[in-house]
């Protein structure tokens, strides 16, 4: 399994969670915290350098409360590629398997419920579906191939709706990052601007983020970028949820992003200057490989970036928080990293999991992710978190 490609959900990307909270070394600086107005516009900037004291961090237990995988909970529990999970207000956990087009319902102690199978093209099926979100109510929304598909949430059907292929991706316009809905239901896409390649081999791209609403509006949001021949290669990275919901966006040039609200307003502006870091042997040499098989391309012979770029995966917490993955994808994870910043873009310290870990939600009081084993079998796991005090 290459695991240092660019993720599902623009087709998934299995991970997981398996880890313990990450303690900061005794000698790092403290964080300092300051915002500051930016332009006319008076939009906010959250300004973060060292590292959080103690009692003002946010940590991760190390032990799973549930766990669903492997053999211990029959076929049911047995995932290929587990593209998306969510938990339902009630505390069951629903898994979307990817390969079997498979909702798959399990009670809050993991135990197997009910599996919902989408294989074909008529109501109700959802085969190659690639993500779900979970909509207020615990209302589940699996985007299929051409339309969404309602689920209940004991998994029962309520409707399904035709996309508008030739309004959503036409022209320019084109499905963007590994997200292309947003925890509201609404779409999200990119219009690219036009590169003067005549090949159709794009090696880079830049655009806007649009979001679509029910409506027939547009809404205008941040800038995208991409470049697939880069030695990390560096995208931009989209994600939604908490309430009220907000849209976040990281972009790779800088340790910087944004914070949006669905209505097109930027609404603050978070940084981590002193966050970056240099790359390591081993990340330059899976990079390299990567690199020169996928696409034909040789950095032997080429200077290393001096930085890695700081996002390699985004989520958006309950409460508006924003969780950035730091790691490159390399064939083999000794530990996964996580910087956290509350819904203020105040900065709650850096969380360090165990081997490769792909965050799929965050709770009040718990992170829901994917761990593959060393035989690369994925794991669903629920950890409980700890916000500090308030």
């Amino acid at each position: 399994m290459e695991r240092h490609t660019k993720p599902l959900a623009a087709f998934c990307l299995a991970a997981f969670l398996a880890g313990a909270c990450g303690r900061q070394p005794d000698e790092a600086p403290e964080s300092t915290f300051s915002y500051e107005t930016w332009d006319s516009a008076g939009v906010q900037i959250a300004e973060n350098f060292g590292i959080p004291a103690a009692e003002a961090s946010w940590s991760v237990a190390a032990r799973p409360s549930v766990r669903i995988g492997g053999d211990s909970g029959g076929s049911a529990a047995m995932f290929t590629m587990a593209a998306q999970a969510t938990r339902l207000g009630d505390g069951r956990i629903v898994v979307l398997e990817y390969t079997e087009s498979e909702l798959r319902f399990f009670d809050e102690n993991g135990v197997h419920l009910r599996t919902v199978e989408g294989r074909g093209d008529g109501p109700r099926e959802f085969e190659g579906a690639p993500t779900f979100v979970r909509l207020p109510g615990d209302t589940l929304l699996v985007v299929a191939l051409g339309r969404q598909v309602f689920f209940d949430p004991g998994g029962d059907y309520i409707r399904d709706e035709r996309i508008d292929a030739r309004r959503h991706f036409s022209g320019n316009t084109e499905p963007c990052s590994m997200v292309t809905i947003l925890s509201d239901g609404s779409f999200v896409v990119c219009v690219f601007f036009p590169t003067g390649d005549s090949t159709g081999r794009y090696a880079s791209r830049v655009g806007r983020v649009i979001r679509f609403p029910s409506d027939d509006a547009l809404v205008p949001l941040g800038g995208y970028s991409e470049d697939y021949w880069g030695f990390f290669q560096p995208f931009t990275w989209i994600a939604s949820g908490g309430s009220p919901p907000v849209v976040a966006i990281a972009n790779n040039l800088a340790y910087s992003i944004e914070v949006w609200h669905p209505d097109g307003h930027l609404s603050r502006i978070i940084r981590r200057p002193d966050g970056l870091r240099a790359p390591t042997s081993t990340e330059i040499s899976a990079g390299a490989e990567h690199l020169e098989r996928a696409y034909g391309l040789s950095f032997r012979d080429r200077q290393p970036p001096e930085l890695v770029p700081p996002a390699f995966g985004l989520t958006v917490g309950a409460a508006g928080d924003v969780w950035i993955r730091r790691e490159p994808f390399v064939p083999d994870y000794e530990e996964s990293v996580f910087d956290i910043f509350d819904r203020d873009g105040r900065f709650r310290g850096e969380v360090r999991f165990e081997g490769y870990f792909w965050l799929y939600e965050v709770g009040d009081d718990y992170v829901l992710g994917m761990r593959l084993d060393a035989l690369d079998v994925p794991y669903v796991q629920l950890h409980r978190l700890d916000r500090g005090p308030s």
